[in-house]
């Protein structure tokens, strides 16, 4: 399998890896809280708030001029309700009271409040439902339910003349809100919620979610902490109202809702569409309303269908990481993470809460993994290829080959000119058989490291050891300069070094001991050649015969060159011709050379002699 394939592969494997863990991770709910963050972050940004809806605050003002808000509660209210609706023509819709009454108190201020609700039927109150968990039989044993402990509602003569609907406040996990309860199952009854309730004294029915069986939902914020009350300085006070510094005719027509604006009436929660601002629950079911008055209903995924996008998504983004370049697969994976965003945000607006976190992240996971294994990889082939070529060229050249990568060596193969050389010991067989094993072994190895330092020395690669002989290639794997010229200066180099070295062994033995050498250059075949089990990156060809071929004409202490050699170097080497001769396995004669040395200028030439 070559490198590109098993790069898909194992491009493949990983992403398909991290799919499944991401995945996981979702089915989990791990980074839930992080996901319901971005959606936030993407999904609440608010919009216009509705021109007839109004929220009257309770507040600080209020306090202020009224005193303690338990004693006056009742009458206050009354009296804020018989302002509003003191002219038929000019009076709200509805009126909406997110306050509880849920007890008799003071007879003459329930009847006083019981009275102005009756004034015009427009008003609406609120219950509380408080919960608990009760054990329940099952066929295969006993298990834990929630179910509704006490519901507190407006004490009787209140109640006989208003509509009534829960106020209770969902959070999230998160302590967040973001969702709505539309209705809970009671005792042998359906609670509707207290937005639900004033939507359907406002249009005559119930809303859409109801009508379709739907019990929750999510809200879209609407208005940010204030919005409805007007500002957080200067607002819809209802001490303002009830001294008439703000004129009831504002209301005419519209839906308004009265509610805790102080912070010691602890009703104040974060929300989604602001997370450093409390909104008041009042505030909360005005949004609430606005949603259900605007037919903007959100649906959500279940987990499987959340699941099933998100694998989607990754898949898509497995895809992209297929691009073999780098760039234009990080500006894919990037203009799908982008593209979601804001593709999630316009489905959104049409209805849908997406996933946003797990899909986006996803994709820089996939990235990011695809980045680590292209890291890895690439680390395991410059090691390979260290371990490959370490032994065979010099240093230079496998930083070369390591900073160019695998690609740079073709390993399927390329027909390319080099240079080739190949160098026998003459005398050795006779030396071997004329010392112990371990001494020949020893001189043996003393000969290849000095033929291993000339190639080296001249940026050859050693391509091979065939017994005492040795074989190296100019030009490959990295193409070269003057690699025509390094081939035949290291046979020099090598008949100078067995010179040298002959007279070290001449402690061991009185056998003379040389080189044969012989040069060509031309077109060759190289690359990986072998099979899957045995490979070797190597040369093959007529050049390279023809090299062997001179070698064996070589006698001890010659370097031997072909035409084509002498050719490209005759300006810069001094020869002689020793005329035609037949090489082994040639149809026709060849004319050879016996280099003698260089020429001054030679030494010295920075021509690629080719």
């Amino acid at each position: 399998m070559n490198s590109t394939m098993q790069r898909y592969r194992w491009r493949g494997i990983l992403s398909g890896l991290l799919i499944l863990l991401l995945l996981a991770a979702q089915a989990s709910g791990l980074f839930r809280s992080a996901e319901l963050r971005v959606q936030d972050a993407c999904y609440q940004k608010g919009e216009l708030i509705r021109p007839d809806l109004f929220v009257i605050g309770i507040d600080e003002e209020t306090m202020l001029e009224y005193g303690e808000w338990q004693s006056f509660s009742r009458t206050g209210i009354a009296e804020l309700i018989e302002i509003l609706n003191q002219d038929p023509e000019l009076a709200p819709a509805v009126i909406g009271v997110d306050v509880g009454f849920y007890g008799e108190k003071d007879p003459k201020q329930d009847e006083q409040l019981a009275q102005a609700a009756a004034l015009l039927n427009n008003v609406v109150t609120v219950s509380y439902v408080t919960f608990g968990q009760e054990v329940v039989e099952t066929g295969q044993g006993f298990r834990t339910r929630d179910r509704i402990m006490t519901l507190e509602e407006p004490y009787q003569a209140l109640k006989e003349q208003t509509e009534t609907g829960f106020s209770n406040i969902a959070l999230d996990e998160d302590g967040i809100v973001r969702h709505s309860l539309y209705t809970m199952e009671g005792e042998g009854e359906t609670l509707y919620r207290f937005a639900g309730r004033v939507y359907e004294k406002y249009m005559g029915e119930m809303p859409r979610p109801v009508l379709d069986g739907k019990t929750e939902g999510y809200i879209p914020f609407a208005g940010r902490p204030y919005d409805f009350y007007g500002s957080e300085t200067a607002g819809l006070s209802m001490s303002r109202v009830l001294n008439g510094e703000i004129p009831t005719e504002l209301f005419a027509g519209a839906i308004v809702l009265v509610g805790a604006y102080s912070t010691g009436m602890m009703d104040s929660y974060y929300t989604a569409v602001n997370r450093s601002v409390p909104m008041y629950g009042v505030e909360i079911h005005a949004n609430i309303l606005q949603a259900l008055l605007d037919g903007n209903e959100k649906a959500e995924p279940d987990m499987v269908q959340t699941m099933l996008i998100t694998l989607a998504v990754l898949c898509l983004a497995g895809a992209v990481l297929f691009i073999p370049d780098l760039r234009i697969c990080g500006a894919g994976i990037l203009a799908l993470m982008t593209g979601w965003w804001f593709g999630a945000g316009w489905i959104y607006e049409n209805g849908y809460v997406l996933p946003l976190l797990y899909p986006i992240a996803g994709c820089g996971v996939l990235f990011a993994g695809h980045i680590l294994m292209e890291y890895v990889m690439e680390r395991a082939g410059r090691k390979r290829l260290v371990s490959i070529f370490g032994k065979y060229v010099p240093r230079q050249v496998v930083s070369g080959i390591v900073k160019r990568g695998e690609e740079a060596l073709r390993l399927g193969g390329q027909k390319k000119d080099i240079a080739v050389l190949f160098v026998d010991i003459r005398g050795f067989t006779p030396l071997s058989e004329s010392l112990p094993p371990e001494q020949v072994v020893e001189v043996l190895n003393r000969y290849l490291a000095l033929t291993t330092e000339a190639v080296f020395a001249n940026d050859g690669m050693v391509d091979k050891f065939i017994g005492d002989a040795t074989m190296a290639v100019y030009n490959a794997p990295l193409d070269q300069e003057d690699y025509v010229f390094k081939a035949v200066k290291t046979g020099l180099d090598m008949v100078k070094g067995a010179r040298l070295l002959e007279k070290e062994l001449k402690k061991i033995t009185d056998r003379s001991v040389d080189f044969g050498i012989g040069v060509n250059c031309g077109e060759a075949v190289v690359g990986n050649i072998g099979t899957g089990q045995r490979m070797e990156y190597t040369a093959i060809g007529d050049t390279v015969n023809t090299a062997a071929r001179l070698e064996s004409q070589a006698k001890a202490g010659e370097v031997l060159i072909s035409t084509p050699v002498y050719e490209r170097l005759k300006d810069r080497i001094e020869v002689t011709c020793l005329g035609t001769r037949k090489l082994k396995g040639k149809a026709e004669e060849a004319v050879i050379y016996r280099v003698e040395g260089l020429k001054a200028e030679g030494m010295c030439s920075d021509s690629d002699g080719q």
